[in-house]
């Protein structure tokens, strides 16, 4: 009689072979196989610069040019061309349209006219019809004396004495000028009577 041992080999433990059919990868040794192979650098993250005039802090300039940066007073500028100094050499006062009274300098060499700040001959009196800047150019030439007004090429038209100012045309005491709804008076301290290279 048998005494209840029966051989059905569950005495020894049984190892269980997993087989791979032909051709299948193996993921979980693949897997283990990429976490020990060492990784490459990262590529370093490019370092983008701002665009000039798009936030930079500070003022670009060109190389070998050491002129001020803009926004900067332009009489600064032409007081550094002409040793500090730059004088007065005429007016144009307001006689009609807003900034009715005042009177704006005119300097020697090129004076560009307009409502902004940083022009030489600032007109900021709250006529929207003159351009901000290079709405006309005046020029005193201190060698003969003369004074020059020109267009500055903007939407607005200049007057002289009523005619448009299309090219260069000679000023005289008294002319009127004209920008949009400001009339202005000019009035010269140079010429042919007085000069400051004479004056020294």
């Amino acid at each position: 009689m048998a005494n209840g041992n029966h051989d059905d080999g569950s005495s020894a433990p049984t190892r269980i072979r997993e087989v791979r059919p032909a051709g299948k990868p193996d993921a979980k040794a693949d897997a283990m196989r990429e976490a020990a192979a060492p990784k490459p650098a990262p590529a370093p993250t490019p370092v983008m610069q701002s665009d000039i005039g798009a936030g930079a802090s500070g003022a670009t300039q060109i190389r070998g040019y050491s002129g001020m940066a803009q926004g900067q007073g332009q009489g600064q500028m032409a007081e550094k061309d002409t040793g500090g100094f730059d004088p007065v050499v005429g007016w144009l006062v307001v006689v009609a349209g807003p900034g009715r009274g005042n009177a704006v300098n005119i300097k020697a060499g090129m004076n560009s006219v307009g409502r902004n700040a940083n022009q030489r001959i600032s007109l900021n009196f709250g006529d929207p019809a003159i351009s901000a800047e290079g709405a006309a150019f005046i020029t005193f030439e201190p060698k003969r004396g003369t004074f020059h007004i020109n267009h500055g090429g903007k939407a607005n038209i200049v007057y002289l004495n009523e005619e448009a100012v299309l090219t260069p045309m000679l000023m005289a005491a008294g002319n009127m000028v004209s920008i949009g709804e400001t009339k202005l008076r000019f009035v010269p301290l140079c010429g042919p009577e007085f000069n400051w290279d004479e004056a020294k």
